[in-house]
């Protein structure tokens, strides 16, 4: 509790002493205040105290017990027998209080159903209570409102020690023995306050100013405000009292930050204020000090969370936006160059899901701390969110020099790091642009430089591309399709195209591809060469392979319903679908939903979908085996062609990549490898599927190697759903 109430409660009962310094600060305050002793009983009391009351008739006299005052009747019994609790309490509060230590407590008092009375009590068990009241309307049901916040209390206690401080500073002049009393309280105040002459020196200060300024209390008399101030308007005696007469009177109070010098020559943040007081008939100021350290630390803390980014320290997008900026205009008025590079992690999302976000936070740490490393002090480093990243470069001299900076970042993010036991290994993608070449605003820099990172990302991971137009153009149209792309499922404008399979003996078809295509409104027919990869990136591959799965069922069964002749319909598999956790039940529920035999569907996946976990996946092709489904490795040759996964895994059939047999005719390597496949395949009893079969040399050369199953343009191109049913009768015919 306040030092100031302890010091209140220690005056001097005599009324001959300290009556009328006391009394008139009293009399001043906007509240009712009574001081109680310790038989509480009234002693002290104010005008204010009794008025509270109003039109309840209550006998004013010193020696009235807290019971004796409080004692009003009301009409509503609940109230009246909440008063009474209260009075209970506060007895027993009292009674069992620590003398040591002092404390507050809020009440609430009823005059009638409508208004109460707020008590703040401050208890001094060795010596008393304190009271003040303030009246206000019912807003709540009466209740005992415990601790008010001490925070709250003690910044109320020192507004009040302040205006009590420069009342007592005008007692003065009436009671000179008053003036150690007010020098009591004033040393009870966590501000620091004097008082200045006419003339602008220091006559008293209080303890807090020994605490602020460093200085022993016998030092602050005769010394001047500028002693104590870094101000540049109050640098000489004149200034103070040029000060003083210009901007402080009765009606005015001068308030001002300022720097503070300390005894040791420390800089204090401070808030001033200067009121004129009069004091024996005398002019005088009270300066009241206040340490906003705590403050400007919150401040300061304040922005460089706004500009930077909490996790690794670095700036962020905002920082990073206004750095970019003031680099262009500084380069615009040089004549240089700057650099904007965008980074984004490679192989960090499995980090966080195999190891935790704790480790990737850590890792991410690491990140900035290499970043920081390899690029120059003057540049700006930043974290935009996530695992991405970026570095504003000023004053270039030469593109090379940042080309060789990009190199060393590339290579320092790829080392390994050692995260909580475990060693960790990323990569990074980085996208560059450069003003005024590609692009004079910060915002179309860091989109261009954001361009040439996607095209980083394109190009394989772990490299570094430098913005050009033609990205830019390829990143829109691209950006275009997957507008489109979102649309498409909606409107209907995806279709299937067939391309039949024939038995290479007997020329028989004998299963067809189902292959998607996309018939968009004003572009016409899209290769899925252009849409296909736009599908995986943006997370429509899903969607898009389950319509593909359900279209080709659906299809396969109503050929078969129609009486011609049943052939294995083909589906390609992406890896999203894969690898999604309710991909077998997709199977099922297509299956189920169409109707269609499951040994007349065929699944293609690819090497690179099943070569790693091989664990899962064999349990997955596990599953979908027994379904009765035939599996078939497609694009085999182009990824790892490893034995030990074609044996231990349960598939049918391998499909030679064309883009082997297209030159089989004029590449050894490629005929030797169209070889080794055949006799692979073979070996561990699978059928092998040449596909891209153009020519009549084609079906020659890989009849002799025993290839199985012919698909390409010599016997048929890929067809719309109704012109290959109509090959289909004509294929019937032939036979």
């Amino acid at each position: 509790m306040s030092q100031l109430g302890e010091k209140v409660m220690s005056f001097d009962q005599d009324k001959s002493n300290d009556l009328f310094d006391v009394q008139r600060v009293l009399d001043s305050m906007p509240y009712g205040v009574g001081l109680f002793d310790q038989s509480l009983k009234l002693r002290k009391w104010n005008n204010s105290f009794f008025a509270i009351f109003e039109e309840k008739s209550i006998e004013v006299a010193e020696q009235q017990s807290i019971n004796d005052i409080f004692n009003l009747s009301l009409e509503n019994k609940e109230l009246q027998q909440e008063n009474d609790n209260m009075l209970s309490l506060i007895s027993e509060m009292y009674g069992e209080a620590n003398p040591n230590s002092p404390f507050n407590w809020v009440y609430k008092f009823h005059l009638d159903d409508a208004k109460l009375v707020e008590i703040n009590a401050e208890f001094f068990p060795s010596q008393g209570i304190i009271m003040t009241l303030s009246k206000a309307n019912r807003r709540e049901n009466s209740q005992l409102i415990e601790f008010q916040a001490a925070k709250e209390y003690l910044e109320t206690q020192t507004r009040d020690a302040i205006h009590m401080a420069e009342d007592l500073a005008v007692a003065q002049e009436e009671a000179a023995n008053s003036a150690q009393r007010i020098q009591t309280i004033l040393n009870a105040m966590e501000e620091g306050l004097v008082t200045l002459s006419g003339t602008g020196r220091i006559v008293v200060a209080n303890n807090a100013m020994s605490v602020i300024f460093g200085y022993a209390p016998s030092e602050f008399a005769g010394m001047e405000l500028k002693n104590l101030l870094r101000s540049q308007k109050i640098k000489t005696s004149q200034d103070i009292r040029d000060l003083l007469n210009s901007h402080v009177d009765g009606f005015n109070v001068y308030k001002s930050e300022e720097i503070g010098r300390h005894k040791d020559g420390s800089s204090i943040p401070l808030k001033i204020d200067i009121r004129e007081v009069f004091l024996e008939n005398e002019k005088h100021y009270t300066v009241l000090f206040r340490n906003v350290s705590e403050q400007h630390e919150a401040e300061k803390l304040i922005r460089h969370m706004a500009w930077h980014d909490s996790l690794t320290g670095l700036a962020n997008r905002n920082l990073l936006s206004e750095r970019l900026d003031d680099a262009l205009k500084m380069a615009r008025r040089q004549n240089k160059k700057v650099a904007v590079m965008i980074l984004d992690l490679d192989k960090f999302k499995p980090v966080n899901d195999l190891y935790g976000h704790a480790s990737g936070d850590k890792l991410l740490k690491v990140v900035a701390e290499r970043l920081l490393y390899c690029a120059r002090e003057v540049d700006t480093v930043a974290r935009l969110g996530g695992d991405e990243f970026a570095i504003v470069f000023t004053n270039i001299e030469e593109d090379n020099n940042i080309i060789h900076i990009a190199d060393r970042i590339i290579n320092s993010i790829q080392q390994p790091t050692e995260i909580d036991g475990n060693v960790l290994q990323i990569g990074t993608s980085i996208g560059i642009s450069f003003f005024p070449d590609d692009a004079d605003t910060p915002v179309e820099l860091i989109r261009m430089a954001d361009v040439a990172l996607y095209q980083a990302k394109d190009d394989g991971r772990r490299v570094f591309r430098l913005y050009d137009q033609q990205m830019d153009a390829d990143t829109k149209a691209q950006k275009q399709i997957e507008i489109d792309l979102n649309k498409a499922l909606e409107n209907d404008e995806l279709l299937l195209h067939y391309q039949p399979q024939f038995d290479a003996k007997t020329k028989h078809m004998i299963g067809a591809e189902a292959l998607i295509r996309w018939a968009h409104p004003t572009k016409g027919m899209i290769s899925p060469y252009n849409f296909i990869p736009v599908a995986e990136l943006c997370g429509l591959m899903i969607p898009i392979g389950q319509w593909v799965l359900n279209t080709a069922c659906i299809a396969a069964k109503n050929w078969q319903d129609q009486g011609l002749a049943k052939i294995r319909t083909s589906v390609n598999i992406s890896a999203r679908q894969f690898h999604a956790d309710n991909f077998v039940e997709t199977i099922k529920e297509a299956i189920s939903y169409s109707g269609l035999d499951p040994n007349w569907l065929e699944l293609e996946i690819t090497e690179g979908m099943v070569i790693k976990n091989t664990d899962s996946v064999a349990t997955k092709l596990e599953q979908l085996k027994s379904l009765g489904v035939y599996l078939s490795i497609d694009d085999f040759g182009t990824g790892y062609s490893s034995l030990a996964y074609l044996k231990r895994f349960p598939v049918d059939q391998l499909k030679i990549d064309q883009s082997f047999i297209r030159n089989i005719h004029e590449d050894p390597d490629d005929a030797a490898i169209t070889d080794a496949v055949i006799r692979l395949g073979h070996s561990l009893g699978l059928k092998v599927v040449g596909e891209g079969v153009e020519t009549e040399e084609h079906v020659k050369i890989l009849t002799e190697k025993g290839c199985d199953i012919f698909q390409g343009y010599h016997f048929c191109r890929p067809i719309a759903h109704d012109e290959f049913v109509e090959f289909q009768k004509d294929m019937a015919k032939k036979d």
